[in-house]
C-alpha cells in the first residue's frame, strides 16, 4: 500500500501550459480516491481499521493539492489565462462544490475514468457519479458537515448553473446522478464557450463607423465604469432602423475587450420555458467567464396591451447579465424602472452634412460613375447609414446586370424607389410621370420660383448647417408648397417635373382613405402617414388641399370643434415634417389662414394669355403626328380661351378624329373635338367662334 499514490506529476516547478494538463491531474487524482474508497470499504467489511489508508490518503491528497495550486500559480505568474482558473475565480464555489464540480468535469471529460468508476462502483451498480458518491470520496479528505452535505442535496445559486437540470430531483434520495453541462466542460478542457455568439457582423476588421464615434466614446466611459465598479448597469441606445446600433456595440466590445452576445427579441419570446431557461443560464455562465455582456435587440413598445408579459421576460433577460445594452428605436421603448443604474444614448438622424460625407465614402467604395452627385443625394433623400449602404448595395447589383463599368445615377435613384416601395399603404398611391422644365408652360418667374424651391432640398446642408440657420429653426425644417389656379393651368404637371428634378418619388394623398367620421380616426390617420413618410425619400402631394385645409369655422357644435382640431392637427405634423409637402387647389379663397402662416411657399397659377396658348397648342402636338397642311394653330390659340389641361384633351381627341377619318390632324378635327369640349361645360358654339374656318 505504501507504494501506491495518485499518479500525478510531482515536479511542481513547471506551470500548466493548457486546461487539458491540468485535467489529466484531476483525472489521476479522482482515480486514486476511487481506488481508496473502495480499499476503505473492503478494510472495513473484513472487520479491519483502515485508519492506515486514511492517514496515506490525506497525505497523498495534501501533496497533490500543493502541488496542482502552486502550478496553477505559476501559469498566473506566466500569463497563461487557464479556463479553469478563471472559473474558480468567478464562481467562489465553496470547497465541496469545487470537489463535485472536479469529479463531474473528470466523468464528463475521460472515457477511461468512466471505466474506472465503473469498475470500482461495481458492487453498487454506480456508472456516473451521485450525490452519495461525491460526498463518500470527498469524506476521504475529512468528514463532511451538514452543511456540506445540504448543499449537495439542494443544489441551488452558482453550484446549480453548473448542473445539468434534472426534472425527477429527489432532494430526500441521494442517489441522483448528477452532468455538468457540456458547454461548460468542453469551456473548463480549454475550449471556447460552445454557447454560439450572435455577431451580426463577420468581417475581420469591422467595418468603419462613419458616425457617431462621440456616442461610442461616451459608451465606452460606460462600460469601464461597469469593470471598475461592478454595479448592475443597463446602456439603453436608441435610433432609427439601419442608423448602426449594433455595429457600433460590436466597436463598444472590440475597444473595451468585453465580448458582446446579441439576442433577439422575437428568437426568445416565443421560446418554450424550458428552452429558454436553460439558454439563459448557458448565456450567463459564458458572460461569466469570458467577462462578457449581452445585448439585446429588437424590443417591442412597452406601452401596448401586452406590457405585462413583455416586461416580465424583459426582467428575465436583464437579469442574465449584470451589464446589458439595450437596442431600440424610440426614446421610451425602455421600460427604465426595470434597472437602477440606467443611462440613454441617442443615435440622432444624420444631419445633411453627415450624410453627404457617408454618401462620398460608399461612392469610393462602389467605383459610381461621375453622374453621382453625393452631395445632392445628401441632401435629399431621408436615409440612415446603414440604407444609405444597403442603397449601394442594390445599385450595384443593377449595375452588374446590366453589365456596366461603374454604379450611374440612375441605379441609384431606381434602389431607392425600390427599397421604399408601398411603405405609404393605402393613404397613397404613387403618380409616375417624366415631364421636364420644357414641358411645363407658364410664366418664366413661376419656373424661377420652382427651381428655387428643389434648391431648398439640394442645398439645405449649406444653409442650415454650415450657415447655421438651423440652430435658429430647431422644427419647421421641411419645404412647404402651395399651388394654386383655375383647373387645367399645369399645377399638376409642375409637382410631376419638381419631383422628377429631385429624383424623389411623388405620392398623391387619397383624402377619402385619412378623413373619418369617427373622431379621432383623422387625427390618428394624418399621424400614422406623416410618421411613414419621414423615414421615406418622398413627396406628399395633397391634391384639392381645400377640402382638408379649409377654414376653420366658429365653434357651434361637437362637428365643428372636431373639423378645427383635424385642421390643427394636420398644420402641426406638417410643420414637423422635415421633407416637402406639395399642396394644390382651385379655391385659394378657402384655405385657412393660419396654414397660409405656415406655408413656406404659395406659387399662383395663372389662366394662360395668347401667347401662352401659341406655346402650349404647338408644344403639345408630338412631332410623329401626321399634320394637315393648313392647319392654323395660332388662330385656335388667339380665338379661343382654353387652359392647358383643355388644349390637350382636344388635341387628343381631334387626333382620334382624325385617325378615324383616315386623314392628318387639321383644322376640321379640332374644331369638332373643341365644340365637344365647350358642350362638357355647358356652352354652345356658334359658325361665327370659329371665323374664317366656319
Amino acid at each position: 500500500m505504501n507504494n501506491i499514490n495518485c499518479g500525478i506529476n510531482k515536479d511542481n516547478s513547471m506551470p500548466y501550459l493548457w486546461d487539458s494538463e491540468l485535467w489529466s491531474d484531476f483525472i489521476a487524482v479522482m482515480e486514486y480516491l476511487l481506488w481508496a474508497a473502495a480499499e476503505k470499504e473492503k478494510i472495513i467489511n473484513q472487520g479491519e481499521f483502515a485508519d492506515a489508508l486514511c492517514l496515506k490518503v490525506t497525505e497523498e491528497m495534501e501533496n497533490a493539492e500543493e502541488t496542482i495550486k502552486r502550478r496553477m500559480r505559476l501559469s498566473a505568474i506566466s500569463g497563461i489565462k487557464l479556463h479553469t482558473a478563471k472559473f474558480f475565480d468567478e464562481f467562489k464555489l465553496e470547497p465541496i462544490e469545487e470537489f463535485a464540480i472536479v469529479l463531474l468535469g473528470c466523468a464528463g471529460a475521460d472515457y477511461e475514468f468512466n471505466f474506472v468508476l465503473s469498475s470500482e462502483e461495481k458492487a453498487k451498480n454506480v456508472q456516473t457519479p451521485t450525490v452519495e458518491m461525491i460526498l463518500r470520496l470527498y469524506s476521504m479528505l475529512g468528514k463532511p458537515d451538514l452543511k456540506e452535505t445540504a448543499l449537495l442535496i439542494d443544489i441551488k445559486g452558482n453550484f446549480k448553473l453548473c448542473i445539468e437540470d434534472n426534472a425527477n430531483r429527489n432532494k430526500t434520495l441521494n442517489n441522483e446522478s448528477l452532468r455538468i453541462k457540456s458547454a461548460l466542460l468542453s469551456y473548463l478542457l480549454g475550449e471556447s464557450f460552445n454557447v454560439a455568439y450572435k455577431q451580426p457582423y463577420f468581417d475581420d476588421p469591422l467595418p468603419e463607423l462613419l458616425i457617431y464615434n462621440d456616442v461610442l466614446v461616451k459608451a465606452v466611459n460606460v462600460v469601464n465604469n461597469y469593470n471598475t465598479a461592478h454595479k448592475p448597469t443597463a446602456l439603453y441606445i436608441h435610433g432609427m432602423k439601419k442608423s448602426g446600433k449594433k455595429l457600433l456595440v460590436s466597436h463598444l466590445s472590440e475597444i473595451t475587450g468585453n465580448p458582446v452576445f446579441f439576442i433577439k427579441w422575437d428568437d426568445v419570446v416565443n421560446m418554450p420555458d424550458d428552452k429558454k431557461e436553460k439558454l439563459f443560464d448557458n448565456i450567463s455562465i459564458k458572460l461569466r467567464l469570458e467577462n462578457g455582456f449581452m445585448c439585446l435587440y429588437g424590443i417591442p413598445d412597452f406601452s401596448d396591451e401586452k406590457e405585462s408579459v413583455y416586461c416580465a421576460l424583459f426582467s428575465r433577460l436583464m437579469g442574465i447579465s449584470s451589464f446589458t445594452v439595450v437596442l431600440g428605436e424610440g426614446k421610451y421603448y425602455f421600460p427604465v424602472w426595470l434597472s437602477q443604474n440606467f443611462i440613454s444614448l441617442e443615435l440622432w438622424d444624420i444631419s445633411a452634412t453627415e450624410k453627404i460625407s457617408v454618401w462620398s465614402h460608399y461612392s469610393s467604395v462602389y467605383n459610381t460613375g461621375d453622374d453621382v452627385d453625393s452631395s445632392l443625394n445628401g441632401n435629399k433623400y431621408v436615409m440612415s447609414v446603414g440604407e444609405i449602404e444597403n442603397t449601394f448595395s442594390t445599385a450595384y447589383l443593377t449595375a452588374v446586370s446590366k453589365n456596366a463599368e461603374c454604379v450611374k445615377s440612375e441605379y441609384i435613384t431606381d434602389a431607392v424607389k425600390q427599397r421604399g416601395m408601398g411603405k405609404l399603404g393605402s393613404y397613397a398611391s404613387l403618380i409616375t410621370g417624366s415631364f421636364v422644365w420644357d414641358d411645363l408652360i407658364v410664366d418664366d418667374y413661376i419656373k424661377r420660383q420652382m427651381r428655387y424651391i428643389c434648391n431648398q432640398i439640394k442645398y439645405r446642408n449649406v444653409v442650415g448647417e454650415e450657415w447655421g440657420f438651423f440652430e435658429k429653426t430647431p422644427y419647421g425644417r421641411g419645404v412647404s408648397v402651395l399651388f394654386y389656379g383655375p383647373p387645367g393651368t399645369g399645377k399638376t404637371m409642375a409637382v410631376q417635373i419638381m419631383a422628377f428634378e429631385l429624383g424623389l418619388e411623388l405620392y398623391r394623398i387619397d383624402l377619402s382613405k385619412m378623413v373619418s367620421k369617427y373622431i379621432g380616426e383623422t387625427e390618428k390617420n394624418i399621424s400614422a402617414l406623416f410618421d411613414k413618410a419621414k423615414h421615406m425619400n418622398v413627396i406628399l402631394f395633397f391634391d384639392e388641399a381645400d377640402s382638408l385645409f379649409a377654414k376653420r369655422s366658429e365653434v357651434k357644435d361637437s362637428n365643428d370643434r372636431n373639423a378645427n382640431a383635424e385642421t390643427a392637427h394636420l398644420l402641426q405634423k406638417m410643420e414637423e415634417y422635415d421633407g416637402m409637402v406639395i399642396l394644390a387647389t382651385n379655391l385659394v379663397d378657402q384655405i385657412d389662414d393660419a396654414f397660409r402662416r405656415r406655408i413656406k411657399f404659395m406659387v399662383p397659377f395663372r389662366f394662360p394669355d395668347e401667347q401662352t396658348r401659341k406655346e402650349l397648342w404647338h408644344s403639345l402636338i408630338p412631332k410623329k403626328t401626321p399634320l394637315d397642311d393648313g392647319i392654323d394653330l395660332d388662330f385656335f390659340a388667339k380665338q379661343f380661351e382654353l387652359s392647358g389641361s383643355q388644349i390637350k384633351e382636344i388635341l387628343l381627341n381631334a387626333a382620334y378624329i382624325a385617325v378615324s377619318d383616315n386623314k392628318p390632324l387639321g383644322n376640321e378635327q379640332i374644331k369638332e373635338a373643341i365644340t365637344w369640349n365647350y358642350i362638357k361645360y355647358g356652352k354652345q358654339l356658334t359658325k361665327d367662334d370659329f371665323g374664317y374656318l366656319a
